[in-house]
């Protein structure tokens, strides 16, 4: 098992397969884009199955593929079937944006992906477009739709609080779990120095979100074993559940149980540190297995107590640091 200097138990890896997007997110980069990554310095899949082979081996049991956006790395469904035959891997789980799941949700469940959460920030088609610079709404919801024609149980939004943007949509969102196994989770908006954004002017807490939610009727709390970001209710009985993620207001470092591999083959203990190890150039210098395992052994012991957010904003227009290579 990994644990880290502040005995945390490490089970749990995030990859980003590419850093290219099909939106332009207008928290998650500059209006102008960001610089992508030369094909040749993208992990391969073979090289994405030997870290995660690896890791497992030393306890890692949860694995999450995210981008940028990564149903526009081709042939994904093939990298899932690869890493579900890797014995000790209990969960693997993607997040994307919904666009293209109206196609790719039937081959995505045959390959054997466990979970699929959606990254979804407004439900009124003329903000979607705005926040997302140019996405279709429509589309994301007949993902929906798929994913539960091709057999997922349930899934998982993420919706981004922005006040005064889709502040006023949280009961719609709360709405949308009534009838159907959807479990929203509602998550704080993180400092950054992106453009003109002013943060102080956007944040909205995860408990105001609560409060309105619970207008709606009664919070029962759900129990969840193992450690978890959210704070999760249904409310009186509908069919999904709510959620709420607060990494500023009430920050949950403390039961942080994950490592983040970076598009391009840096291992990051944590979203918000420099500190890397890249596995990437190990592996193409001929790095053995146990090699590996000691390099990630390395990064687990390099996993700070706590994110600096309040005193250190994520830069977002700085090219050491991209929300789409990084997978936040």
């Amino acid at each position: 098992m990994l644990y880290d200097n502040y005995n945390r138990k490490i089970d749990y890896l995030r990859i980003s397969v590419t850093d290219r997007c099909n939106l332009r997110c207008v928290y998650c980069m500059p209006s102008w884009g960001i610089s992508h990554k030369p094909n040749s310095s993208i992990l391969s899949f073979e090289e994405i199955h030997k870290i995660v082979e690896v890791a497992i081996g030393l306890g890692i049991e949860k694995v999450r593929l995210t981008g940028g956006e990564p149903l526009v790395r081709k042939g994904l469904p093939l990298l899932i079937e690869r890493l579900k035959k890797i014995g000790g891997l209990k969960e693997i789980c993607l997040t994307t944006n919904g666009i293209y799941l109206g196609e790719y949700a039937p081959s995505l469940k045959e390959a054997g992906l466990d979970r699929i959460n959606i990254s979804l920030d407004s439900l009124d088609f003329k903000k979607f477009e705005s926040i997302t610079r140019g996405g279709d709404l429509d589309a994301v919801l007949q993902g929906i739709d798929s994913c539960f024609s091709a057999g997922f149980h349930s899934l998982k939004i993420n919706t981004v609080l922005l006040k005064g943007f889709n502040t006023d949509e949280i009961i719609d969102f709360a709405l949308f779990t009534k009838g159907r196994p959807v479990h929203v989770r509602f998550i704080e908006y993180m400092p950054t120095n992106l453009e003109n954004l002013a943060y102080d002017e956007l944040f909205f807490s995860a408990n105001e979100a609560k409060d309105i939610c619970g207008s709606l009727g009664r919070l029962e709390p759900m129990d969840y074993a193992g450690p978890g970001t959210a704070r999760v209710f249904r409310i009186n009985n509908y069919l999904g559940t709510v959620g709420f993620i607060s990494p500023i207001s009430e920050p949950f470092c403390s039961s942080c149980n994950k490592l983040r591999l970076t598009s391009d083959g840096f291992l990051r203990s944590c979203l918000h540190s420099p500190r890397s190890i890249n596995l990437k150039e190990r592996i193409e210098s001929g790095a053995s297995n146990q090699d590996l395992a000691g390099l990630i052994q390395e990064a687990v012991l390099m996993k700070p107590e706590s994110h600096n957010l309040q005193s250190a904003p994520v830069d977002l227009n700085s090219e050491k640091f991209s929300m789409c290579q990084i997978g936040g």
